[in-house]
C-alpha cells in the first residue's frame, strides 16, 4: 500500500516539474497556533501570530518563510525530539538555527523562566554529544560531517541573546499556555534544508536497532503508518527470519515521511479532508480529489486518514476504475407529495450520498463512518446508532469505492430498519415523508424487475381518496394496500386530535410496528379509536368512510403486514382533512 501511493508522490513531482516533493507538502503546510519570530543579525525581529481562525495570506513573503523555515524545523514527532528522556521534551525544533517551545514552558510569573536556559543548554549539548554509532553511521554515508562547535555555540549565544526582547513581543498577545513560541535565526533556506536532513536521516526509521546494510545503504523500518515498540510486540515477526514487516532505504523513509505531511495538510474550504483519491498513472494537478472532483473514470487509491497527533491511513483499497458519476442515475420521486422534498434525478455519488444522508439518516451516517463506536446523542438514538453500525460499510462501499454489491443485497431491511429507528425521535411528519420518499427510490433502483412499490402505494392512496371523498356512498375495503393505508390515515386523524403539546410517534414503534398479524393491527388502532373517541365528530363523513375501509377488511388466509403502506399513509396527507377548491 505505502508503496504503491509514494510511486504516484513522486511520479507527480515527475509530471509537473513544478512540483517538487517539497513544494507540495508546503503547498499544503499548515502553521500551527503561536508566535513565530524571525532573529535577524542585528537583532531586529519580524513577527507572525497564528491563531486557530487565522487566514494567512497565501502571497505574503514572512508567511512564506515561515511556512520553509518551520517546515525544515519540525520533529517527526515528540518521540524523537533531540532531547528525550527524563526532563527532555521541553524544546521541539530540530536544528542550531530554532528554538520551539509551548508559552507555558518558556514563560514564568517573572518573564523567561529560569529553568528555560537550563534546557537550552540542554538542547544544544545534545548536537554535539552525538556519539550513537548507527546514527553516524547514516549520516557519514549521507555525506554528513560534524557539526562544528564554534558553529552551535555561536548560534545558541544569538538565541539567548533575543529572549528578553522576545518576552516583549510575546506580552502584546494573549497567549494560550499550549500555543507555540517559534523562535527563527534569519539564515539561508539552504542552511535550514542541511540542517533538516541532519536531524531527519538518523530518525527516519521506526528503530535503528532494526537496521541492515547492503551495499553501502543502511535499510530500516519505516515510521509512518507504523508503531512497532515494546507495547505492541505482535507486530514483530517470531517465528520468521526476518523480524519486521519491511525495510526501505533511508532515501524512501525521507520521502515517506514528506508523503504524511503533504498527507496531513489536505483541506478543502479550509476543512481537514479525512478521505480522498490519489489516481493512478494517469494525473491531475490536483492529485488529491475528493469524490466530486473524480469526473473521469479511471484507476486509483481510495485512502480514509486518520487524523490524531498526526495523520494515518486506516483504510486503503485500490479501485480498478472509479468515476463519481454513476453509470445508471437515482431518480428520488416524490411519492407522497412532501412539501419542499428536493428529490429529482441525481447522477453522482457524492450527490446521492449527500442526499440519502440528509432524508433517511437526518444527517447521522457519515460523519459516524469511520468512529469505533457510534454514540447516543439528543440527535441520534439507540436505534438509529444500531442500524448506522449495521449499514454503514455497505453504505460507505458504495458512495466511496463505487461497490454496489454489499448495499443491493440489503437495501430493502437497511431501508426499513433505518425508518423504525427514526420513529423514536422523529419530530416532524415530513420527516416521515421523505424517509419514506427514499426508501422507495433506492427499491426501485436497486430492483432488476422493475416493479416501483412506492408507485403502487401512490396508486392505491389515489384510489382510497376517491372512496373517502364519494361521501354519497358507503366505502368498503378492496385490498390489503388500502386497509394499511386507511389505518395509517386514521393513526394521524387521532393524532391529531391530541392535547398534548409534543407527538411521540414512537407509539407506531411499540404498537402497530411489532404487531405480529393483522389482528395485532386492528387491536392498536382500535385502542386510539377508544382514546381519542371524545373528540371524534362522528357526523364527518370522511371520518367514517376511512373507518368503514379499515374495519371492512377481512383476508381470505393469513398474509403479511404491509408496513410500508401503513407508514405512507400515516404521513401523506391526510384525506380526512382534504380541502376541494370549493371548500372554505
Amino acid at each position: 500500500m505505502l508503496q504503491d501511493i509514494l510511486n504516484e508522490f513522486l511520479n507527480h513531482g515527475e509530471r509537473y516539474p513544478e512540483f517538487d516533493v517539497d513544494t507540495m507538502v508546503l503547498e499544503h503546510y499548515q502553521l500551527r497556533p503561536g508566535l513565530y519570530l524571525r532573529i535577524s543579525q542585528d537583532n531586529s525581529i519580524d513577527e507572525l501570530y497564528v491563531t486557530k481562525k487565522s487566514e494567512l495570506s497565501e502571497n505574503d513573503s514572512l508567511v512564506e518563510w515561515f511556512k520553509q523555515m518551520d517546515f525544515f524545523s519540525a520533529l517527526i514527532s515528540v518521540d524523537k525530539a533531540i532531547v528525550c528522556g527524563k526532563g527532555g521534551k521541553k524544546i521541539l525544533s530540530n536544528n542550531i538555527f530554532t528554538l520551539f517551545s509551548k508559552y507555558a514552558i518558556l514563560i514564568g510569573e517573572d518573564g523567561i523562566n529560569l529553568q528555560y536556559y537550563k534546557y537550552i543548554d540542554r538542547h544544544f549539548n545534545a548536537f554535539l554529544s552525538n556519539n550513537d554509532k548507527r546514527s553516524i553511521e547514516i549520516l557519514t554515508s549521507a555525506g554528513y560531517e560534524l557539526l562544528n562547535e564554534q558553529v552551535v555555540q555561536a548560534n545558541k549565544e544569538r538565541l539567548l541573546a533575543s529572549l528578553e526582547v522576545v518576552v516583549k513581543h510575546i506580552n502584546q498577545y494573549n497567549i494560550k499556555d499550549d500555543d507555540y513560541i517559534k523562535l527563527f535565526l534569519d539564515v539561508d533556506k539552504e542552511a535550514y534544508a542541511y540542517e533538516s536532513g541532519r536531524y531527519m536521516l538518523p530518525k527516519i526509521f521506526n528503530n535503528n536497532s532494526y537496521n541492515i546494510s547492503v551495499d553501502g545503504k543502511v535499510l530500516g523500518l519505516s515510521n509512518a503508518n507504523m508503531g512497532m515498540n515494546a507495547k505492541k510486540p505482535y507486530l514483530e515477526h517470531k517465528t520468521a527470519e526476518f523480524e519486521v514487516p519491511y525495510r526501505i532505504t533511508t532515501e524512501q523513509a525521507v520521502f515517506l515521511h514528506k508523503l504524511f505531511l503533504w498527507l496531513n495538510g489536505q483541506t478543502r474550504e479550509g476543512k481537514p479532508l479525512y478521505a480522498g483519491y490519489i489516481p493512478v498513472w494517469e494525473h491531475s494537478p490536483g492529485l488529491f480529489s475528493v469524490a466530486n472532483e473524480v469526473g473521469v473514470r479511471k484507476p486509483a487509491s481510495y485512502l480514509h486518514l486518520n487524523r490524531g497527533i498526526g495523520v494515518t491511513i486506516d483504510d486503503y483499497d485500490f479501485l480498478p476504475s472509479f468515476n463519481d458519476r454513476m453509470n445508471r442515475p437515482i431518480i428520488f420521486e416524490n411519492y407522497l407529495d412532501a412539501p419542499n422534498y428536493q428529490g429529482g434525478k441525481l447522477d453522482r455519488l457524492s450527490a446521492a450520498e449527500a442526499h440519502i444522508n440528509k432524508n433517511l439518516y437526518a444527517y447521522q451516517l457519515v460523519r459516524n463512518y469511520d468512529v469505533e463506536r457510534v454514540k447516543v446523542t439528543g440527535k441520534l438514538s439507540r436505534g438509529l446508532a444500531d442500524q448506522i453500525m449495521l449499514s454503514r460499510d455497505a453504505m460507505r462501499a458504495w458512495f466511496r469505492k463505487g461497490d454496489i454489491l454489499p448495499i443491493k443485497s440489503c437495501i430493502d431491511k437497511v431501508t426499513m430498519g433505518v425508518l423504525l429507528a427514526r420513529l423514536q425521535d422523529m419530530e416532524y411528519i415530513p420527516a416521515l415523508a421523505y424517509a419514506l420518499n427514499v426508501r422507495f427510490s433506492l427499491l426501485k433502483y436497486f430492483n432488476e424487475e422493475g416493479k416501483d412499490m412506492g408507485y403502487a402505494i401512490e396508486n392505491a392512496y389515489e384510489e382510497l381518496k376517491d372512496k373517502v371523498l364519494d361521501t354519497k356512498k358507503t366505502a368498503s375495503c378492496q385490498s390489503a394496500m388500502e386497509f394499511y393505508l386507511a389505518v395509517g390515515q386514521l393513526l394521524y386523524y387521532y393524532f391529531s386530535l391530541s392535547q398534548a403539546q409534543i407527538l411521540h410517534y414512537d407509539v407506531l414503534l411499540r404498537g402497530i410496528t411489532v404487531a405480529k398479524d393483522l389482528e395485532d393491527i386492528k387491536k392498536e388502532y382500535l385502542k386510539y379509536f377508544n382514546k381519542y373517541a371524545y373528540a371524534i365528530d362522528y357526523n364527518n363523513p370522511r371520518y367514517n368512510n376511512m373507518l368503514s375501509v379499515a374495519s371492512s377488511y377481512t383476508p381470505e388466509k393469513e398474509e403479511p403486514i404491509d408496513l410500508d403502506a401503513l407508514l405512507y399513509g400515516f404521513a401523506s396527507k391526510n384525506i380526512i382533512y382534504y380541502k376541494n377548491k370549493e371548500d372554505s
